[in-house]
């Protein structure tokens, strides 16, 4: 069967006013825009002959008007005509940037109370309201879809949703096509606009959809792992636009006014919303080049405060009260923000083409700020953990003397992550979150205190020379050399240690006799006398 003819401007307007006129059954409107509909898909021109028309714009305000109006009466039968409105308005705007201008000044009020309507908990449970709400959403993103002029007016917007909170009712969609939308809409409001991004991440509105945001990603999608980010392979379409999201939060200069400005409830540090931006920072710094964009490096001092202010208050304020769950959030806070220090510190040290030395070497010297907590943070980790257990005996040479040999040696036995934990009242994933903390402290101090090879620059080595001083002044030496022994719960410990100790004594003399003087020059017998060291172990 054949199409019908596309009708022209003037017809299509005159049968638009006949329908607003005659209120007809929701059902002729589809029948009625089926036709032009399908021609904006195979002729471009319409477009600009349906959008020009100086009638075509009220007459299509007025019908949406009606539709709308009868779906926030309830009336389900209207959900075929908003469905076909919306399919129409986004074929009509696609890359039509008069037509978006000429769509959100008569169209998007009347897309907004549909939309309204349909974010009720009841209506978004119910699949008959699931393709008309998604497609309505793709039809308000593409009003701002690479348009300045539209997109500048995400202030209104905003203060629309104070009123209305249609974002956020929105987002408890189970439908991930709308929830895509969505953030599609966020993202081309956003776009290439500080101002409008700092809206979104500071604002009364902007912050709660934000949070709102954060928090379902944080619930739904917890399969996503860093390695997704690093490789852009997501299992759902959601997760990678949020990301997207709060990488325009980076690029903009906006993430750490959006993270520091973010409400928390009395008592906590941290809140989920916050580790999930952690999260997306972490996953962004692991893309190529990113950690020494000039927004990454910019993030330093914000980065080095939320260490300061999370170590604090897990060792000092969580000294002064019963331990909780907070606290684990907290935990799991400060690795991320060392994870993210550790790619930015480690990028700095890659030789690049394109630089802006003054905002690295600004960087680097920000970067020994935070010796003194990392120092703090080792230290209070070892007071997590019992002392690793002492390494087994080797088995007895066969050409051992028969005295010795007669001995019964046990064999050695390499205790299990459960024997361990039971060992110390300890959670194999607690032990395991507590080396990690470890490794990545580590990590900084070696970092912080790695001068270049052949590095000739004065600034270079007087910054190396003041965080080697930083460590050994704060305990940082002490608790390096006690991380260098073999332990069985954190494996790679004694590889990360040592190279640090290798940074925070490399030219420097008064570190190194630091050092020195720790050496042990006798031994305590069974009875309590010293006793001298054997002949090799003796200090010449």
């Amino acid at each position: 069967m054949q199409e019908p003819r596309a009708p022209n401007a003037a017809e299509l307007v005159q049968s638009l006013e006949e329908y607003t006129k005659s209120q007809h059954a929701p059902d002729q409107l589809v029948q009625l825009l089926r036709p032009p509909r399908l021609a904006l898909r195979s002729t471009p021109d319409f477009r600009t002959e349906y959008g020009s028309h100086s009638a075509f714009w009220p007459a299509l305000a007025a019908v949406w008007k009606v539709e709308a109006a009868r779906l926030a009466n309830d009336e389900q039968a209207s959900v075929p005509a908003v469905l076909a409105l919306a399919a129409f308005l986004l074929s009509l705007c696609m890359q039509a940037p008069q037509n978006q201008i000429q769509a959100v000044d008569h169209v998007e009020p009347h897309l907004r109370t549909a939309l309204f309507a349909a974010s009720s908990l009841t209506n978004l449970q119910d699949p008959a309201y699931a393709d008309m709400t998604r497609t309505c959403c793709q039809a308000l993103a593409n009003l701002v879809a690479s348009n300045e002029t539209t997109a500048s007016r995400f202030a209104d917007r905003l203060q629309l949703e104070e009123q209305t909170l249609l974002i956020q009712r929105l987002l408890a969609t189970p439908d991930h096509g709308t929830m895509q939308a969505l953030l599609i809409f966020l993202l081309n409001s956003i776009h290439g606009s500080r101002e409008r991004a700092l809206l979104l991440g500071t604002s009364k509105p902007g912050a709660a959809i934000l949070d709102r945001l954060m928090m379902l990603i944080s619930v739904l999608f917890e399969d996503e792992n860093p390695e997704s980010m690093s490789t852009g392979e997501y299992t759902s379409e959601v997760f990678g636009l949020s990301f997207s999201l709060v990488q325009q939060l980076i690029h903009l200069g906006a993430l750490a006014q959006a993270y520091e400005e973010h409400a928390l409830m009395p008592g906590y540090s941290i809140s989920a919303t916050l580790v999930v931006l952690l999260k997306f920072l972490d996953g962004h710094l692991s893309l190529p080049g990113q950690a020494t964009s000039l927004s990454s490096v910019a993030l330093v001092p914000f980065l080095l405060r939320q260490l300061a202010h999370l170590s604090s208050s897990l060792i000092d304020e969580g000294a002064q009260r019963a331990r909780n769950a907070a606290d684990a959030a907290t935990f799991q806070g400060i690795v991320l923000v060392l994870h993210c220090l550790c790619s930015i510190g480690l990028a700095l040290e890659q030789e690049r083409e394109e630089a802006d030395a003054d905002a690295e070497e600004e960087a680097r010297n920000s970067m020994n700020g935070g010796i003194e907590a990392v120092a703090r943070l080792l230290h209070f980790s070892q007071t997590l953990l019992p002392p690793p257990s002492a390494r087994p005996a080797p088995p007895p040479s066969p050409h051992a003397t028969p005295s010795t040999a007669d001995a019964p040696v046990d064999p050695p036995t390499t205790p299990s992550a459960a024997d361990i934990a039971a060992a110390s009242a300890l959670s194999p994933e607690s032990i395991a979150a507590i080396a990690q903390l470890q490794r990545t402290a580590v990590q900084y101090l070696g970092i912080v205190t790695f001068l270049p090879p052949f590095s000739a620059s004065s600034a270079a080595k007087s910054r190396v020379e003041e965080a080697q001083r930083r460590v050994k002044e704060n305990g940082g030496l002490e608790v390096l050399l006690g991380l260098c022994q073999i332990d069985e719960r954190n494996p790679t410990m004694r590889e990360h240690a040592l190279f640090a100790i290798r940074n925070v004594l490399k030219n420097n003399q008064a570190n190194q006799n630091y050092v020195e003087a720790m050496k042990p020059q006798y031994k305590v017998g069974n009875n309590g006398e010293l006793l001298d060291l054997p002949p090799p172990k003796r200090n010449e």
